[in-house]
């Protein structure tokens, strides 16, 4: 019988749900013949969804070791009759607002490396189901391959945010979402999705397309003036009412205001001049 690790057996991502155990020596003979009969073919011998047909590998294997006398007859009758039984668990998805962004990007490369971004797109709705239906086999085919995504979350960070977007929104009905993006490596290192997020419901952080407001001044008005002029924050603009053309931009709270730091401009929803 070919030897495996339990390392090797958990990298191939079909065992975390199957059988816990700590130890190698914790598992049957039986349990272990049935086990090495995975790894030959992991999506066809998945046994959470072809038990048969593992059996019946571990019954081969099991009857190949007889004919190389590498296993008595009496005891090849004894194993092939034990019981195999699945100890399933529910895993625990300590970080579902991250995860969920990660495993949507994870179908859009699937999609785009395999050509359906056309037809998911497409107005006939049989073409478009027809679409995600071979594009959900085709990711499903390739987590359980084995496959290791890599992310940038922050473990720490990601807590943090989920603390601080439930202390700050409240128990009342407004929602909110939360991402960090690392400026010097331009990783996603957290993510929220909602003040009380579940995996694969609505992910206000990357699904509601709402106007940004103040939120975008800091990326296309205040870093770039203060790089390019290289001025201090204290420095005073106008935060007075103003018209470009056709355009005149209102504060939110309506009111115009004198002579404000730009300290003070980027904390509230002030308008001011370019």
């Amino acid at each position: 019988m070919p030897s495996i690790s339990v390392m090797e057996l958990m990298e191939s991502k079909l065992l975390p749900n199957i059988i816990s155990v700590n130890r190698l020596e914790r598992l049957t003979k039986a349990e272990l013949a049935f086990l090495a009969a995975i790894p030959n073919n992991p999506e066809y011998y998945n046994p959470l969804e072809h038990f048969d047909a593992t059996k019946k590998r571990q019954e081969r294997m099991l009857e190949q070791m007889v004919a190389n006398g590498a296993l008595e007859q009496a005891e090849y009758e004894r194993l092939i009759k034990s019981t195999i039984k699945l100890d399933l668990s529910t895993p625990v998805d300590l970080y579902p607002d991250y995860v969920t962004y990660v495993h949507q990007e994870l179908k859009n490369l699937v999609a785009s490396s395999e050509g359906l971004d056309k037809s998911l797109k497409s107005t006939d709705v049989a073409i478009r189901k027809n679409a995600e239906a071979e594009l959900d086999k085709k990711v499903k085919k390739l987590l359980n391959s084995g496959v290791t995504i890599h992310t940038a979350l922050d473990t720490k960070l990601q807590t943090q945010s989920k603390t601080a977007a439930q202390s700050k929104i409240g128990v009342n009905d407004i929602e909110g979402a939360l991402v960090v993006i690392q400026h010097h490596t331009h990783e996603l290192v957290s993510l929220i999705g909602g003040k009380d997020y579940k995996k694969n419901s609505f992910n206000r952080a990357y699904q509601s397309y709402r106007q940004p407001g103040s939120v975008i001044k800091p990326h296309l008005d205040y870093a770039p003036y203060l790089e390019e002029t290289d001025t201090g924050i204290n420095q005073l603009v106008s935060g007075a009412s103003y018209c470009s053309n056709s355009y005149c931009p209102k504060n939110y709270s309506g009111d115009s205001y004198g002579m404000v730091t730009l300290r003070t401009a980027l904390a509230h929803p002030i308008t001011h001049p370019p």
